[in-house]
């Protein structure tokens, strides 16, 4: 009886030993691949999440099939300086020289549905800055509190007769429609851009065209208003001769 007491012993732990040999060769191929799941299945969250993203954004109008047209100007002190010509590159929303913002998206992300803004079009502009208390262009800059004559001047924004409240930046270009970009006194009244409806028809009507044209050389500081006499004192002078009218011919 002893000995097969034993016997029965031995073989009990044997079994039990067994049994836990193979618990722990399941387990050391078993949690390397739960966690290769895991992984997976997060950088597969990651790409949806980012694909899903992107269709959203270029779905939102304008899209990269769409092609608007809005007029732009800069009223300095009551009277608009002449249009800036066409930058070197030109990103989704650009200009050609022609006093309208041109809205051509070319990235998903970045230049179409509320990303269409009048920021994203002032970035793709070498010399261009705005701020909800400045403006820059070229190597001109106008501050709030700057003399307009004898008068403090004041950034304001109006777009299609409405004035733009918040960061002047995040406007989205309203298609066929207009932005004025105003320092002028507290209090005046903001038009359109001289035109712009004219201009406006005119890029519409020449979508086919304009992208032929070539690009001009971004002058080394601002061209001068039509009326340098109620150009606030604090803008350092120009240096080069005036730009082209901004009435079309």
């Amino acid at each position: 009886m002893g000995k097969a007491s034993s016997s029965k012993k031995v073989s009990r732990v044997a079994r039990t030993g067994g049994g836990r040999t193979t618990r722990r060769s399941s387990g050391s191929w078993g949690f390397p691949m739960v966690m290769g799941i895991v992984v997976l299945l997060g950088v597969l969250g990651v790409w949806f999440s980012r694909d899903a993203a992107h269709h959203t954004a270029a779905a939102d109008q304008p899209t990269v099939n769409d092609h608007w047209h809005a007029a732009y100007g800069f009223d300095i002190c009551g009277n608009f300086l002449p249009d800036l010509p066409q930058p070197p590159q030109l990103i989704g929303l650009h200009t050609h020289g022609d006093g309208v913002i041109h809205i051509e998206p070319q990235d998903a992300l970045l230049d179409t549905g509320k990303h269409a803004t009048l920021g994203r079009f002032i970035s793709g502009y070498p010399g261009l800055k705005l701020t909800s208390t400045s403006l820059t262009v070229i190597n001109q800059r106008w501050s709030n509190g700057d003399k307009c004559g004898d008068k403090p001047g004041k950034l304001s924004v109006k777009s299609n007769g409405k004035t733009v409240t918040g960061k002047p930046g995040s406007l989205r270009v309203p298609k066929n429609g207009w932005i004025t970009i105003a320092f002028v006194p507290e209090g005046t009244d903001v038009p359109p851009p001289p035109n712009w409806q004219e201009k406006v028809n005119k890029a519409n009507g020449g979508t086919a065209a304009h992208n032929t044209a070539t690009s001009t050389s971004v002058p080394t500081s601002a061209p001068s208003a039509s009326a340098p006499s109620t150009v606030p004192s604090s803008a350092p002078p120009t240096s080069t001769p005036p730009g082209p009218p901004t009435t079309l011919r």
